[in-house]
């Protein structure tokens, strides 16, 4: 690595040429941070704004962060600066809130396994878009806690099978959150029977709501659900495990197309009258909407 090479343009724009190229092309920053000192500042610092349980071209590991957190090779405001993204799954808790109590300026987390314990640690983040089990939520009844405050996306993993024993208003609590315009719940939804009731409250107490997802957690015929008048219903297959989410998760940190921004062209055509008949919630190829990207 060169520690002396004198740029050949404005040091501005140089910067934006090897970090636009390390973010269309990803597989070439192990060859990038090689050119310079600065280059290598420049760029390390991408590898970690998405981290995901397996890591690839497009993110690292949890264990590789993990590893970069524990080796004190970089300070906290590193990793509270460029750690963006992070999808958790399978991760032992100690080391989930190890990394969470870190990467502070987390803005999208997915965390897909069941662990209660961790609520405090993720209290402390203020993440734009937030995916896990209502039981955290348990913990945190207070739906004005900082944790909220630009919370706009909320997708609930486990929501069919818990609201009927959990003590906190499920409709009121989403109603609270001050700035929720997205929200997905897993619902077992009855083939041919009413429109659950919650997902009722749920739409007529949010008014700020724009989309509300709901996916069944095996696969019906869409068609055979219950239909709803309100546009901001939608329904979908998502897959089965969490592999669909993932796909889906890093595609939108790279500006692709993930389910939330499925739901939202749906939602806009229903709006100007695209979609025929009005009560129908689930997308249909002739629809248009382009398919999920997988990264």
């Amino acid at each position: 690595m060169s520690t002396d090479c004198s740029p050949y343009f404005p040091l501005e724009l140089e910067r934006e040429i090897f970090e636009t190229v390390a973010y269309h092309y990803p597989e070439m920053i192990a060859s990038l941070v090689l050119v310079s000192r600065r280059v290598y500042e420049w760029i390390d610092r991408m590898k970690y704004t998405d981290v995901t349980p397996n890591g690839g071209q497009w993110s690292c590991t949890d264990r590789h962060l993990l590893r970069s957190i524990k080796s004190n090779s970089k300070p906290g405001s590193f990793f509270h600066r460029h750690v963006r993204h992070v999808f958790i799954a399978d991760t032992p808790i100690n080391d989930i809130q190890k990394i969470l109590s870190v990467c502070t300026g987390i803005q999208d987390l997915m965390i897909s396994i069941q662990a209660e314990s961790i609520i405090r640690t993720i209290a402390a983040l203020k993440p734009r878009r937030l995916g896990l089990f209502w039981e955290y939520i348990l913990g945190c009844t207070n739906p004005r806690q900082p944790m909220f405050t630009f919370l706009t996306h909320f997708h609930m993993l486990d929501f069919w099978s818990v609201t009927r024993r959990s003590t906190v208003p499920v409709p009121s609590f989403l109603a609270q959150l001050p700035v929720l315009t997205h929200f997905a719940a897993s619902w077992n939804l009855p083939v041919g029977d009413r429109f659950p009731a919650v997902a009722r409250e749920i739409l007529a107490a949010c008014k700020a709501l724009r989309v509300f997802v709901l996916y069944p957690p095996w696969e019906p015929k869409l068609r055979s659900l219950p239909s709803n008048d309100d546009v901001r219903v939608v329904y979908m297959h998502l897959g089965r495990g969490y592999q669909h989410l993932w796909d889906g998760w890093l595609a939108q940190t790279r500006g692709g197309i993930d389910f939330w921004a499925r739901a939202d062209a749906f939602v806009e055509k229903k709006r100007h009258k695209g979609i025929q008949p009005a009560s129908r919630c689930w997308i249909e190829p002739a629809d248009g909407i382009p398919e999920f990207d997988s990264f």
